[in-house]
Parts: structure tokens; C-alpha cells; sequence
């Protein structure tokens, strides 16, 4: 009787190992590997076969490569990749794979169709970031926090400072400036790309080093003009002191709005900034320096224009603001560590250098103006 149960039992294990793998094994599972193995080796002629007519059209060799280079610049080498989950979309087969970098998992999602019986890449997407090691990712909520916290210390500084007679109105005008900013800045800047056919940084990265050197130029000039034309707008004819709580709500509203603006997003789909402890310390540090630039720069506006240099003051602090935003969008495409620290020391020497003109004067008004708007 034992016998008999042992030869039942032996190809019943069989067949479920047997039917184990067959159940693993995806239909596209050879497209999946052509994937990684592309990724890993830097080999475009890997992963091409396995493109759909239009992913040949919009993912091509530069393209990859750039895309490439931006995961290897961030994450190191690539060392291997595992099955996560399956969905489905219409005629698409939406595939999740965690590929295993040296400094972070990313789970990326594979996007494929059927062609003429042959499974075909027709997407792929940054799903999920996962750091490792010393730089492990920290929860979104508390990410979110640091940037706000810069801008909320930044407010508590003007404070400690004697200004304690708060501007309530000129704060809420500054988050409005904010509002118009983060819908209307983008059109211009995204305008001559879009007439390119560009719609994303991996497409601005593929045209090479001098494209990226005139993009990081252009949205960063395009940002410095538009937002110190908008805060000149509000603050001539104003006190110094008024403008100081017009730029202060300026900087606070970018601290507060972006990272809610990100979460947002995320909601609705888009993958959400991976960040580290380190990063997010950076990030408040950012968003502290910014606040205090957006305040000394909209004081200075409206004290040039009330002694008769406003243009000159609007001209050189949009220049100054440029090449600040200049550095920022070149560290954005390109994750060179030499802008952002250019781009941290720029930002934090002019933010001083403001202050230590704009607010003696500040301070010598007597009277604070009501603003109307």
C-alpha cells in the first residue's frame, strides 16, 4: 500500500513542478530579457526586434541611450531584474518587473502587445524607486515635509528679525503670484520644444551635450525673467516692507504648493520623486535659501523702482535669477553633481547678498503701506 502512494505520489510532483514552470513562463518573457540585457550592456540592437512599429519611432537608439544613461548616472550598473505582477489594458499586457541597480530597485512597467504572434515592447515606464543601502528611500509624507518646513523656517527668520507685524494680504497675493508661475511659466518654456516634437528630459538628453547646455539656458532665463517681471509688477509703488511679505508668500507658496502639486500627481498616475533622507534635508535647505531670495530680490524691486533704477534692478536680478535656474534645469537633465552644487552656492551667496542690501532699508521705513490688489 506504502509503494503504491509513493508511486502515485512521484509523478504527481512531477507534474506540478511541470506545471509550475509552464505557468512562470510569460509569453513575453523573451521581450522582457531583451530589455534588461539592453539596459545592462548599453546594446540598443538587443531590444530593438523586440519594438512595436511606433515604440521604433519614439524610442530610438539616442533616446534609449539617454534614458540609459540618466538610470546608470542615478542608480549605478544594472545587475539583475525579477517578474512582479501582470495587468491588462485593452489589446496591451501590462508587465512589472523590479530591475536591481546597485544603489536602488526600480519596479518598471513593460508595456506589450501581440504582433503577427510575437509579443512587442509598445512601452515602458519608471513605476516605483526603491533606494538602497545608506540612502534608503523615506516615506512620501515626510519627504513632502522638508521642503515646506524650508519655507516655513524661512518665514520664522524674517520674524526672529523684528518684522513681527505680518503682511497677511502680501502673503496671500505672493501664493497668488506662485499660482500664475506654475500655469503660465511652462508654456513658454516648453513652447520650442514642443515645436520640436520634445516631451520629455530623456528627449532634451538624446540631442546631445550642446542641446542640453542651450535647454538648461533657456528655461532657466525664461524662469528668472517671468518671475522677477511678475514680482516688479506687484511691488512698484509699494514699501519695501510690503514687498518683503510679497516675495516671503512667493517663496513660502513654492515651498508648500510644488510638494502638494507632486503628491497630486501621483495620484493621478505620475511616478512620484524618489528621495533619501540626504535629499530631503536638500531639499529644505532649497526651498529656505529660495524663500529668502524671492524676499531680498522683491525688496530690492521695490526700492530701485521708488529711487529710479527699477529697470536696471529688474534686468540684473532676472540675469542673476537665470543663471540660478540655469544651473537647477542643467542638474535636472543631466544629475551633474557640479550644478547642483552650483546651483546651492549661487542660490545661497545672492540670497545673502540681498538681504544685506535690502533689509537696513527695510527696517529705516516707519510706516507699512496697505496693499489693494
Amino acid at each position: 500500500m506504502v509503494m503504491n502512494m509513493k508511486k502515485a505520489i512521484i509523478p504527481l510532483i512531477g507534474i506540478l513542478l511541470i506545471s509550475s514552470l509552464v505557468i512562470s513562463e510569460k509569453p513575453y518573457d523573451e521581450a522582457a530579457k531583451a530589455t534588461f540585457e539592453s539596459l545592462k550592456s548599453g546594446d540598443y540592437s538587443i531590444l530593438e526586434p523586440y519594438l512595436d512599429r511606433e515604440m521604433k519611432k519614439a524610442f530610438t537608439e539616442s533616446y534609449f541611450e539617454a534614458f540609459r544613461d540618466q538610470l546608470t548616472s542615478k542608480y549605478g550598473d544594472l545587475k539583475s531584474y525579477e517578474f512582479v505582477k501582470e495587468g491588462k489594458k485593452g489589446e496591451f499586457i501590462l508587465a512589472y518587473y523590479r530591475f536591481k541597480f546597485e544603489k536602488a530597485d526600480l519596479t518598471l512597467r513593460l508595456v506589450f502587445r501581440e504582433v503577427n504572434g510575437q509579443y512587442k515592447l509598445s512601452g515602458l515606464w519608471i513605476d516605483a524607486v526603491n533606494l538602497k543601502g545608506k540612502e534608503k528611500s523615506i516615506p512620501t509624507p515626510i519627504a513632502v515635509a522638508f521642503p515646506m518646513l524650508g519655507g516655513i523656517l524661512a518665514f520664522l527668520t524674517f520674524y526672529a528679525l523684528g518684522f513681527k507685524k505680518i503682511g497677511w494680504a502680501e502673503i496671500i497675493l505672493g501664493f497668488f503670484l506662485v499660482m500664475i508661475t506654475l500655469f503660465i511659466q511652462p508654456i513658454f518654456q516648453q513652447l520650442p520644444f514642443l515645436a520640436m516634437g520634445i516631451k520629455s528630459n530623456v528627449d532634451v538628453v538624446a540631442r546631445g551635450t550642446e542641446f542640453i547646455i542651450f535647454a538648461s539656458i533657456w528655461l532657466g532665463f525664461v524662469a528668472g525673467f517671468f518671475q522677477e517681471g511678475l514680482k516688479y509688477f506687484f511691488s512698484r509703488n509699494r514699501s519695501v516692507k510690503v514687498a518683503l511679505f510679497i516675495g516671503l508668500g512667493f517663496g513660502v507658496g513654492e515651498a508648500i504648493i510644488i510638494p502638494l502639486l507632486s503628491v497630486l500627481y501621483s495620484i493621478l498616475g505620475a511616478p512620484l520623486s524618489v528621495s533619501s533622507i540626504s535629499m530631503s534635508f536638500l531639499s529644505m535647505i532649497e526651498r529656505f535659501s529660495a524663500t529668502l531670495f524671492h524676499a531680498g530680490t522683491t525688496m530690492v524691486l521695490a526700492y530701485a523702482y521708488k529711487n529710479g533704477f527699477g529697470r536696471k534692478a529688474l534686468l540684473g536680478l532676472s540675469i542673476a535669477h537665470g543663471i540660478i535656474d540655469t544651473f537647477a534645469a542643467h542638474y535636472q537633465l543631466t544629475q551633474s553633481q557640479i550644478s547642483l552644487i552650483l546651483t546651492y552656492s549661487s542660490l545661497i551667496i545672492t540670497a545673502l547678498i540681498l538681504l544685506h542690501y535690502a533689509l537696513p532699508k527695510a527696517k529705516e521705513e516707519k510706516e507699512e503701506e496697505k496693499i489693494v490688489w
